[in-house]
């Protein structure tokens, strides 16, 4: 297919729509056409900004996504809207960018890969990491062999924004009702993506979650909420190969910015990652008849690595891209969240069936 100038909407103008846009603005053939918000004072000013038109400035989802004349989606709201979002995005056949998790639950899960069996469209899921050099250059050392057989991936992710000398105020990932799950929705999910992407599917987990702080004040009413979810969550588990996984994540990492590390561990070497390096991959081999001991980091050159948008807009344009994480990724994704999630209300390891496959939606 020809390239093309690609028309695309914008739901939700917070922090993670701004990060959307900036990018979007890196892609040449993508026009923001329209926006969506239920904050009427975003809307006028990014509408503003962007020169939008007035009538392409809508406060419904469900009306920008029936726009005729908007070409794909780009959604990042909070956790409560993708399923709706997404179900309607089926039903109208427009291609979508939804951010993680994929869902709050199996059950919006299970519905929404129902609709789309019938009705496949091109979809994205925000697994952003996939798209760090530093991921890109270790998908490629382990389809190459170089690690040799991958035995453990260990990895974790830790922030320190919810400790409590920072008095975090209470807002909707709080609840369970409007997130699905805390600090393993939230963060968590990239790790299980992390070892999908290296490695492949989950055959079994066993989790552990707690609640470090059970109530936090809400600035609306200055009455302390009950907080619902975990604000730590670690899990174990077997993935296809016989690939053992360690992982654990929680906010309270005191010193911490945005570190979340990956080690992969093979028979003829181990990687290690920081997405706070992204351009830094710290390659350990032994080889020859000595097994000698080789310790390198390599420097990679950001700009040689196609962004996470630029890919979107390849997928739609069936450029025959192998990274996007699609739908299905989503879908997979959450069940292994519940699976931890049941695990660690009672203990008992569980066992991953995924002998769903739904073929994907091109335009």
């Amino acid at each position: 297919m020809n390239r093309r100038e690609w028309k695309a909407g914008i739901i939700g103008l917070g922090g993670i729509g701004d990060y959307h846009m900036n990018h979007l603005a890196k892609v040449e053939n993508v026009q923001i056409a329209a926006i969506c918000d239920v904050n009427a004072k975003a809307v006028e000013q990014v509408g503003d900004r962007l020169q939008v038109p007035v009538e392409k400035r809508y406060s419904d989802f469900t009306a920008i996504i029936a726009d005729p004349d908007i070409d794909f989606l780009i959604s990042g709201v909070s956790n409560q809207f993708h399923a709706d979002i997404l179900k309607t995005a089926i039903a109208c056949g427009k291609p979508i960018f939804s951010e993680k998790p994929f869902t709050r639950t199996m059950e919006e899960a299970d519905e929404l890969a129902k609709l789309y069996e019938h009705n496949p469209i091109p979809c994205m899921i925000g697994f952003s990491y996939r798209y760090r050099p530093c991921f890109q250059y270790v998908k490629q050392l382990v389809a190459e062999g170089t690690l040799g057989r991958i035995r453990h991936i260990a990895a974790h992710y830790l922030q320190e924004e919810n400790a409590p000398m920072f008095n975090k105020p209470y807002t909707w990932r709080f609840s369970q009702a409007m997130a699905g799950s805390g600090i393993l929705a939230d963060i968590g999910s990239h790790m299980v993506d992390a070892a999908r992407f290296f490695v492949g599917e989950f055959v079994q987990v066993s989790g552990l979650m707690s609640t470090f702080i059970d109530r936090r004040p809400d600035v609306r009413t200055g009455e302390l909420r009950e907080v619902d979810v975990d604000d730590f969550t670690s899990f174990q588990c077997i993935l296809e190969g016989g690939v053992m996984g360690s992982f654990y994540t929680h906010k309270n990492a005191i010193g911490t910015g945005n570190q979340f590390n990956v080690t992969l561990f093979g028979d003829l070497g181990t990687v290690r990652i920081a997405v706070e390096r992204p351009n830094e991959v710290h390659l350990t081999l032994r080889a020859g008849d000595n097994h000698q001991l080789t310790e390198t980091c390599i420097h990679l050159d950001g700009n040689t690595f196609k962004g996470m948008l630029q890919d979107f807009v390849d997928y739609l344009e069936q450029k025959g891209t192998t990274t996007v994480p699609t739908l299905m990724d989503g879908y997979r994704n959450q069940q292994v969240l519940q699976a931890i999630i049941d695990s660690a209300k009672d203990g008992m390891a569980r066992t991953l069936h995924t002998d769903l496959n739904l073929k994907e939606g091109l335009v």
